[in-house]
């Protein structure tokens, strides 16, 4: 199971998508959300299938970053933050 950090800042003054599809399908995964505009994932999927569902929610003036999260970056004695990441709402 991968899990990918997502970041996204929703720029509602000139975005012509809602934030409400984005939510859905970050919502349809198990997630966390770490902060206003960072989110992590568990998936099976790519991160190309990923951006498939939410690349109609984003907006070229929205702000959009996602990148896959690797195990071995976190500390191998202390695996605390990936179960708590695994873990999902």
């Amino acid at each position: 199971m991968a899990v990918l950090h997502i970041t996204y800042n929703h720029n509602p003054q000139t975005s012509k998508e809602g934030y409400d599809g984005f939510y859905k399908v970050i919502t349809s995964y198990q997630y966390r959300r770490l902060s206003k505009s960072h989110w992590t994932i568990n998936t099976e999927e790519s991160p190309q299938a990923v951006w498939q569902k939410l690349k109609e929610y984003v907006d070229p003036s929205d702000y959009f970053l996602m990148m896959p999260l690797d195990p071995t970056w976190f500390s191998a004695k202390d695996r605390t933050v990936l179960g708590w990441l695994a873990a999902g709402p």
